[in-house]
């Protein structure tokens, strides 16, 4: 009877470290994050993308964001703007907040994010992605708010544009690289190459608008 409490015992023990190997496997011999996608359901993972997604354009970008002199006019133009963009926001939360389902949580995080971590003026004024409620956003509205990129992205300097222009194409390799291990994806619907950089510019310069 001893020795099979002993047997047990060593069994028990043993199981513990074959798992324990398993998640060091899994955690560091797979990586690039692979492993804890395996462990985390959706929408961890994707509150674990745009945490990561904050913090790295934060500290890479920040400061080139605040050093930017705008004109008077541009500034305001985007604090008009930065004001519609939330007041989206918070309208599509309330909406999503009187619907428990995974897709509505789903698309509560990602505008929560939207919010909080960077811009994206496509997907909140012209719904890539689905993230906004059923009602369908008509064309009037997408000219109406084409004419406001158009008009803000006018105002910039061609100097500032250029240099606008190469640090939104790095600040796409970052968050492409941090996308790989989630397979999410990040240029949906835009295929005017014009009219994605000047999207990239405006999500941009309206990150930390002050």
């Amino acid at each position: 009877m001893r020795s099979k409490g002993i047997f047990d015992k060593v069994k028990c023990i043993t199981l513990k470290l074959l798992k324990s190997l398993l998640l060091c496997f899994l955690f560091f011999g797979l990586g690039n994050f692979k492993a804890q996608n395996l462990l985390l359901n959706d929408s961890d993972r994707r509150i674990n993308f745009y945490q990561q997604q904050k913090y790295k354009l934060k500290a890479n970008y920040l400061n080139k964001r605040k050093s930017l002199n705008l004109s008077y006019e541009l500034k305001q133009n985007l604090k008009k703007l930065s004001i519609n963009y939330f007041a989206k926001i918070n309208n599509e939360l309330k909406i999503i907040n009187k619907i428990s389902n995974d897709d509505e949580l789903y698309k509560a995080i990602t505008l929560k994010s939207l919010g909080e971590s960077y811009p994206d003026i496509n997907a909140v004024f012209f719904n890539r992605g689905n993230l906004l409620s059923d009602e369908k956003i008509s064309d009037e509205e997408k000219q109406k708010y084409n004419a406001i990129f158009l008009e803000i992205s006018k105002q910039i300097p061609n100097e500032t544009y250029i240099e606008l222009s190469k640090i939104t194409d790095e600040i796409n390799r970052d968050k492409f690289a941090l996308t790989v291990p989630y397979r999410f994806e990040i240029f949906q619907d835009l295929f005017d190459e014009n009219q994605r950089k000047r999207i990239d510019i405006i999500n941009f310069l309206l990150w930390n608008v002050e």
